[in-house]
């Protein structure tokens, strides 16, 4: 009902917008100053790290900015592909937005890119009068587009739909992966804890938590400590792994349960390390193990092998990007009921989804991946 009414809303808009539309015309010229609007979340603006690249392939020249909530600031506020970063609202309130709005116009851009489906960061852009404005168009929402991008019908991954913006501008397709880029110091962070850890095995990454952001609460997304117990403790016994458990700052009590239920010795650490860090402690371990999460989409980021579990959620749109993961799914009837950032309060396979999935279904493509390990590297 309610996505009725903002369709219904966002029709009417687009009749008194229609002038507005028009105006697309850089005459010409390359975009000077170009704007990238996505507010959340973690796993959401990794996704868009594509996207990013096509631009700065395309407009080597041209100066980015990425307006980003503060909550997924990490993941961009390093990348070379960005010149400037400012802060905007995880939610949206009319008072945000005129403020946002006045902000964006006062810094003159030429473009902006708008990986959203609401249409209020799109109202955001037209109110700021940014002549060339590329944003998704679902359900007849991107009224505010100077061009507005079709949502497809067909199942799409939501990296290739961000990309769609891109291709609006003509610009060049770009490798198939994710971006994240770990500081000097994040690594040597990183290094140092490596070597708090016992062993010399391979390091496989736990992360037993997600489906928590400022948009939503979703922690049917999280499968049975229990069993990530077992394929933790499977892999620690056949290749010596050393297995690191970690959680958010929201996630202490995930990350303890399946610490707490495996035999096998572990480090965890959760509350405890910045995203960059993380990233570069996931860019060298040799597996990492996790839900449909955004900590899972970093993994992807840096190039580490990924198992990740589905759920409520649909692998074809949110899973793994490129050749380096694997998403293990075993869907009911009413699977996925996890549409464009939205889930039903009551989940219609009561968990059945999650329960599906046995610990062999897991280990099957986490031993794939552990064997490809050099031997020198996997006993010690």
């Amino acid at each position: 009902m309610q996505s009725a009414i903002i369709t219904g809303v966002s029709q009417t808009l687009r009749f008194l917008t229609r002038r507005a539309q028009l105006q697309d015309n850089l005459q010409g010229r390359q975009p000077k100053r170009i704007l990238l609007l996505k507010s959340c979340c973690l796993g959401d603006v990794l996704l868009t790290t594509p996207l990013l690249a096509a631009l700065r392939q395309g407009y080597p020249e041209a100066e980015i900015t990425y307006a980003v909530g503060a909550w997924s600031r990490p993941m961009i506020q390093d990348s070379p592909h960005v010149d400037r970063t400012i802060t905007i609202p995880d939610r949206w309130t009319p008072g945000s937005m005129l403020a946002v709005a006045r902000e964006l116009q006062a810094y003159g851009y030429d473009a902006a890119f708008v990986p959203e489906r609401t249409p209020l960061p799109g109202i955001v852009c037209w109110l700021a009068g940014i002549v060339v404005r590329v944003g998704l168009d679902s359900g007849g929402r991107g009224f505010t587009y100077t061009r507005p991008v079709a949502v497809p019908q067909a199942l799409t991954h939501e990296a290739d739909l961000y990309l769609l913006l891109a291709k609006a501008m003509g610009l060049d397709a770009v490798a198939r992966h994710l971006w994240f880029f770990p500081t000097t110091a994040d690594r040597a962070a990183a290094a140092s804890r490596l070597r708090e850890m016992r062993g010399s095995g391979p390091v496989v990454v736990l992360h037993p938590g997600g489906g928590t952001n400022p948009g939503m609460v979703l922690p049917r997304k999280r499968w049975l400590p229990e069993r990530w117990a077992k394929v933790a403790d499977t892999l620690s016994e056949k290749y010596d792994a050393r297995i690191l458990v970690v959680g958010s700052e929201n996630e202490d009590d995930a990350a303890r349960a399946v610490y707490e239920a495996m035999r096998s010795p572990a480090t965890i650490l959760a509350r405890q390390w910045r995203w960059g860090e993380l990233a570069a402690l996931i860019e060298r371990a040799s597996l990492f193990l996790g839900h449909d999460t955004g900590m899972s989409l970093l993994a992807n980021a840096v190039g580490t092998p990924q198992v990740v579990i589905f759920g409520p959620s649909d692998p074809q749109v949110y899973g793994p990007y490129g050749p380096s993961g694997v998403a293990v799914w075993a869907p009911t009837p009413s699977s996925p009921c996890f549409y464009e950032g939205t889930a039903p309060a009551v989940c219609p396979c009561a968990g059945q989804c999650m329960r599906n999935i046995e610990p062999e279904d897991v280990l099957h493509s986490a031993q794939q991946f552990l064997d490809l390990v050099p031997e020198s590297q996997r006993f010690a």
